[in-house]
Formats: structure tokens, C-alpha cells, sequence
């Protein structure tokens, strides 16, 4: 096991990057994966409504909007729910209808795509250098003092001393008063 620990093994190297990718993964799995019963009706009518925008109000989704216009495409909703088309069917739907702004979240296709790209992208991107600039920290010599460096600190402390004691002034304020 000592073997396995040495300094300079490959393990005691990635081990830690390991642990920390294991750890990550596992709590995006469980996030992402967790314990989820099926979405009801309603579940699904609520998480739709959250996803169009209100075509009066500004800011506002259709679950958040009390307007007649936000309260009749929640009953449309209901309704296409109930008639069994799928959440992106009924997306579909109003954009169509009212064009692709009317979506709060870009769809994932085309040039929509890169929304959802880049930032894992740069979240890769930035991970690679962290790990190249702790890379080369790690691998940086440390640096010791030499014989030559002590010898010139030792000779600084021997003058310093020499000229205090040659200072008369108990208050160490100079020849200034």
C-alpha cells in the first residue's frame, strides 16, 4: 500500500482528481437521474406553462400571468395534454403561432444549440486550466536558500548590528530632532 502512496505515483497524482470527478458525477447523476415518479396532468401542464411566455405581459410566463390571454393558453394547455400530445408538440404549437420568442427556453437545435453548448464548453475549458496551471505548480522545483545567500544575510545582520551600536540615540528616532 506504501508502494501504491510513494511520492511521484500515478495515484497519489490523480488520485485526488479521481475522487473529486467520481464525486461530480455522481451528484449530476443523482440530479439529474434522481427518484422521480412519472409527471402527472397537471405536473405536465404547470411545467409547460412555465416555459411560454405570456404574449401580453412583459417578463411573465403563462403560469405566472393572471392575464385572460395567459389563463386561456393554460386551458389550451390542459386540453392538448388531455388529448395526449407530447410537451414538445405543444411548444411547437405556440411557437408557431406566435413565433419563437414566445419561448422562454431556446430549443436545442441550430444555432439555439450553442445556448446549451457553450457553457459546458467553457466549463471544460476552464477545468483543462486549472488543472495545467496546477500541473506546473506541482512540478515547480522549490527553491532553497544557498551557502552564498546565508552568508550575505549573515554579513547584512553584522552590519546592521555594527552601525546600532554606533547609533547613540536611545529613541531610535535618527538625527532628524
Amino acid at each position: 500500500m506504501s508502494l501504491l502512496l510513494a511520492k511521484g505515483s500515478p495515484l497519489r497524482r490523480w488520485g485526488p482528481w479521481i475522487a473529486v470527478f467520481v464525486v461530480t458525477v455522481g451528484i449530476l447523476s443523482l440530479a439529474t437521474f434522481g427518484t422521480r415518479s412519472a409527471p402527472t396532468a397537471q405536473d405536465r401542464v404547470t411545467t409547460i406553462s412555465r416555459s411560454v411566455k405570456c404574449p401580453v405581459c412583459s417578463g411573465e410566463s403563462v403560469a405566472e400571468s393572471n392575464a385572460p390571454a395567459s389563463q386561456e393558453i393554460r386551458r389550451q394547455i390542459a386540453e392538448q395534454v388531455q388529448q395526449g400530445q407530447t410537451d414538445e408538440e405543444i411548444r411547437s404549437f405556440y411557437a408557431a403561432k406566435y413565433g419563437q420568442a414566445i419561448l422562454l427556453t431556446p430549443s436545442a437545435s441550430g444555432v439555439n444549440a450553442l445556448v446549451w453548448i457553450l457553457p459546458i464548453v467553457a466549463f471544460a475549458i476552464g477545468i483543462a486550466a486549472l488543472v495545467i496551471v496546477f500541473r506546473r505548480w506541482s512540478s515547480m522545483p522549490a527553491e532553497r536558500a544557498t551557502d552564498e545567500d546565508r552568508e550575505l544575510v549573515d554579513s547584512a545582520l553584522r552590519a546592521e548590528a555594527d552601525n546600532s551600536e554606533i547609533d547613540d540615540d536611545p529613541h531610535g528616532e535618527g538625527a532628524s530632532r
